[in-house]
């Protein structure tokens, strides 16, 4: 039983250390689809935008890609915003 209570008990605490803002691979991926939406709809078929677009979100991912205070879902989340408020949107 003292070792059932023991494993319950760090399992707990392993749990609490998971940040909160962690997203799964599914969800990371689906923002990396939204940003890739976002582009292609802000580029509306013109090239040189969507190169120029390519380039600000190139930007964006080597500015701070490892920031430990934020998980991918977040950091997509907000290369997605800065790419709308650059472009205008």
């Amino acid at each position: 039983m003292k070792i059932l209570t023991g494993l319950v008990i760090t399992a707990l605490f392993g749990m609490a250390a998971l940040p909160a803002y962690a997203c799964t691979p599914e969800e990371a991926q689906a923002k990396a689809e939204e940003v890739a939406e976002t582009i292609h709809r802000l580029a509306d078929g013109d090239q040189a935008k969507a190169n120029e677009l390519h380039k600000q979100l190139l930007g964006l991912q080597l500015r701070d890609p490892t920031r430990s205070d934020h998980g991918a879902c977040e950091a997509y989340d907000r290369i997605n915003k800065e790419l709308k408020a650059k472009a205008g949107e």
